[in-house]
């Protein structure tokens, strides 16, 4: 999506946002990603941004790719 991300648990002084994730995942078959949720919070704060969430069963399972993109694609479409 264009923004400079890292990873790891010390904070730069620059650092504009927290990003988390919570993924759960379940067994039909084959493993797949049940729900994702992702939170997007002030470093200094924790207050949150903004948050998202996609959640599809196996009938209407997505790849987890699928599912970030679906989540971030929400969470940036409402700022605009």
């Amino acid at each position: 999506m264009g923004y400079r991300a890292a990873t790891g648990n010390d904070l730069a002084p620059d650092v504009d946002a927290v990003v988390t994730y919570e993924d759960k995942w379940m067994w039909d078959f084959t493993m797949y990603m049940i729900e994702l949720s992702i939170k997007i919070r002030d470093p200094k704060t924790d207050f949150p941004y903004a948050s998202g969430n996609s959640y599809h069963t196996s009938l209407t399972r997505k790849s987890p790719e699928e599912m970030v993109d679906e989540v971030l694609t929400n969470i940036f479409k409402q700022g605009t």
